[in-house]
């Protein structure tokens, strides 16, 4: 489902202007964007978590050179399903 599908589709099953779904969607995604950036975990009832976790820095070697050097540190966002959806989609 694209991104125009899926507006589509909730403007209509919420009765709303596809304008004033595009900004509640770009408002919820700038708000979630926000809070993972700011490492709280987000819980979703019947959906999921969204985390983010950070993985340390390391040292990595070329392995053609023999060449060492840093690989600086990383944040990822992972995401565990639910339970119910788990059970919904096996």
């Amino acid at each position: 489902m694209t991104n125009e599908e899926f507006i589509t589709e909730l403007s209509e099953r919420l009765d709303w202007t596809q304008l004033k779904v595009k900004e509640v969607l770009a408002q919820t995604v700038e708000h979630l964007n926000s809070n993972l950036a700011g490492n709280i975990i987000i819980d979703i009832p019947n959906f999921g978590v969204f985390q983010t976790k950070k993985k340390s820095e390391k040292i990595s070697v070329d392995a053609q050179t023999q060449e060492r050097f840093l690989v600086p540190p990383k944040i990822s966002v992972n995401f565990k399903p639910a339970s119910i959806l788990k059970e919904k989609y096996k």
